[in-house]
């Protein structure tokens, strides 16, 4: 066995498994493990229950306790559940169980093989030395749910070897202009031994990385390294013209990291997910280059929800690549950057970046009071039985929705009947224009009151409610269409 997957200890491989089951970041899961133990524990408490659905067990007790985990998670974050919010819990765990059936066992020498891709990738979870304590922003300041774990390639250690990380992003087809604008602030930020982080992708994103390695190259002792974040498994990684970009990410102590286990397909929904990551992870936003339809620029809404510095490099305003900078520089979302080269109003003071190590020797493990070989595993060889068995529970119909998700939801019909993709970022434009009086002559207080209240953050959670009611699917385009039958 690699010592890279031998080094996963029970508590990262059980996170990895809960998060295998949500497919996506998952406020309900967030929740009950906060209100569960630990994850080895809410883990076998959804086996169990999955287990007596195939009629393996009994499951009774643990179903019960999976509904106090949730209740006091709930309420330790802060929030609030009624009636309705454990029957969203219910229908999700339903979903979690569904993906339990696509592992190909669950011991637990198999789960390392598969989910570290037999020793392709290492996994870091909490209590990693190796974990960017900033992702807890997600869930206290976005309120929504932080990564349960990361997968990765490369040094885990790059992660933490910079206290105030720069991430610059930018449009994929951008400019030469934009290439060079974050190719230098990449360069300049790792020569004074800061961390850049991008998202992998054509155009700036490849810029912002070849500028952090030619700084590598230049001083390999002291100069910061690079990290891509992807949004599917890293079996999927892309473009795959950007293949001698993520081999020289590696070779050079940077990392290639992801929330989603292996396998995953990099779906267009899960780039908006995964750019909450990238700002997350950072302490300063950089947009090189953006049009006014840009991943980018929900990038530098993450940024900004999560209270991050937004820098903006402004553009000729008769070319459209840059009406996205533009427009952020404009509304004051974003603070003019001035300067590519001379980095130092944009970042904490210079360093030397954590030392290169490996995934082996970062281990963390737990230690647990029954042996590792007997804890996520049935009685039946280890695999997990067929969900195809009779549910005999009560179904209930799906709650209606409030007055809230009423109103994503007709944003959501307006989008599609303008021909575009109801997306998050799509969503929440529609909500605010309308408040502006664009569309249906409401008064300025009421834009006012808007721009406080509906946050990226906001949207994201009322479609994922409506999603859960069954009111809205996911559409191929990766934006939401309403269900069959919703009124």
């Amino acid at each position: 066995m690699s010592a890279r997957y031998a080094a996963v200890d029970d508590e990262t491989l059980a996170r990895a498994v809960l998060a295998h089951c949500v497919d996506g970041p998952d406020a309900l899961m967030y929740a009950a493990l906060k209100g569960a133990p630990d994850a080895m524990t809410l883990a076998d408490a959804i086996v169990d229950v999955h287990g007596s659905r195939a009629g393996a067990s009994s499951g009774r007790g643990a179903a019960g306790a999976l509904d106090e985990m949730f209740l006091t998670g709930t309420a330790r974050w802060g929030r609030r559940v009624n009636a309705t919010g454990l029957e969203r819990f219910h229908a999700a765990l339903d979903g979690w169980m569904r993906r339990l059936d696509t592992l190909p066992s669950l011991r637990t020498d198999d789960l390392r093989s598969f989910l570290c891709a037999d020793g392709a990738m290492w996994i870091i979870a909490p209590h990693h030395p190796c974990w960017p304590g900033q992702l807890e922003d997600l869930s206290e300041r976005a309120d929504w749910a932080a990564p349960l774990c990361l997968w990765g390639q490369g040094d885990p250690a790059a992660l933490t070897s910079c206290e105030g990380p720069v991430a610059v992003v930018g449009s994929r087809g951008a400019t030469e202009y934009g290439c060079a604008v974050a190719h230098d602030v990449g360069a300049h930020a790792a020569l004074r031994g800061h961390l850049i982080v991008s998202g992998g992708a054509f155009g700036a994103d490849a810029a912002a990385h070849w500028g952090a390695l030619a700084a590598a190259e230049r001083y390999p002792d002291r100069a910061g390294r690079t990290v891509a974040v992807f949004a599917g498994g890293l079996e999927h990684i892309g473009p795959q013209r950007n293949r001698h970009l993520f081999d020289r990410i590696v070779a050079s102590s940077g990392a290639l990291i992801s929330e989603m286990s292996p396998q995953t397909v990099p779906e267009a929904r899960r780039f908006l997910l995964r750019n909450r990551l990238i700002a997350a992870l950072a302490r300063t936003v950089v947009v090189a280059q953006a049009r006014r339809r840009s991943g980018a620029l929900n990038t530098a809404n993450w940024a900004a929800e999560l209270n991050r510095e937004v820098y903006a490099a402004p553009g000729d305003i008769t070319q459209p690549g840059n009406t996205g900078c533009n427009m952020l520089i404009h509304e004051n979302r974003a603070i003019i950057l001035v300067d590519s080269e001379d980095v130092t109003e944009i970042c904490h003071d210079d360093h030397m970046p954590r030392p290169p190590g490996d995934a082996a020797d970062f281990a963390a493990p737990m230690p647990r009071t029954e042996p590792a070989s007997s804890r996520l595993a049935l009685g039946s060889g280890g695999r997990v039985p067929s969900s195809e068995a009779p549910d005999t529970r009560p179904r209930r119909s799906p709650p209606e929705p409030d007055a809230d998700q009423l109103r994503v939801l007709d944003a959501v019909r307006a989008c599609r009947r303008r021909g575009r993709a109801a997306d998050e970022d799509a969503v929440l434009e529609t909500l605010r224009s309308r408040a502006r009086g664009a569309e249906d002559g409401t008064e300025d207080g009421d834009a006012e009151k808007t721009e406080r209240t509906v946050t990226l953050a906001w949207v994201t959670r009322q479609l994922g409610d409506l999603e859960l009611a069954g009111a809205i699917v996911r559409a191929p385009n990766g934006g939401f269409t309403p269900s069959t039958g919703t009124p």
